[in-house]
């Protein structure tokens, strides 16, 4: 496809502040707040957090996907594993899905060879998603997003977390870093899932 030669894939710290500061996010990159405010949040995270790791892709001068991934929050039982991260989002403009542009923009992030000393959490619930890219249907949402965090080394781990419960189509997935020992791999599943 021609459009996938004319996008840009940024990944290194100083070319995405650098990015973040010189272009703005397309106007349907709205699941969480209004873009503008999106790309503030995301700047700020950015150049606070030297251990936040972020890919963006951009077309003709605009962001039109980006995903990032964080340290926990102080109060998720995940802080307690220092080893852990949370993938936080992966936003694609409508105006680009069916490209596989997702994929492509986990794989650009997890060019960060510092993340392989991470086991990196996908936490997944429906009220973020958005249907209207399956006519409605979470069920058809949740597998498509599955496939796309498989295609980068993801896999699903059962959990108690409450919010996860809430609905069958909420799910949990990690990516495991290349330099993870398998204790830690077994306090994670403990941790997720301690009875």
């Amino acid at each position: 496809m021609k459009m996938n030669k004319q996008l840009k894939w940024v990944h290194k710290r100083t070319d995405v502040l650098q990015a973040l500061r010189q272009y703005s996010f397309h106007h349907d990159l709205n699941r969480f707040r209004e873009p503008q405010k999106q790309q503030e949040a995301m700047l700020k995270v950015m150049e606070r957090d030297k251990e936040t790791y972020m890919a963006l892709v951009v077309h003709q001068n605009t962001i039109i996907g980006y995903t990032i991934v964080l340290p926990p929050e102080p109060n998720e039982r995940w802080k307690k594993l220092n080893y852990l991260k949370v993938l936080g989002v992966i936003e694609i403009s409508t105006a680009y899905r069916g490209h596989k542009i997702g994929q492509r923009l986990l794989q650009t992030l997890f060019k960060h060879s510092q993340l392989e000393d991470y086991i990196v959490v996908s936490l997944e619930y429906c009220w973020h998603w958005d249907l209207s890219m399956t006519d409605g249907d979470p069920f058809r949402y949740m597998n498509m997003l599955k496939h796309v965090l498989q295609s980068s080394g993801f896999q699903e781990y059962e959990t108690n977390e409450p919010d996860i419960a809430l609905y069958d189509v909420n799910f949990m997935m990690a990516k495991i870093g290349a330099n993870i020992f398998n204790e830690q791999i077994e306090e994670f599943k403990k941790l997720a899932k301690p009875y």
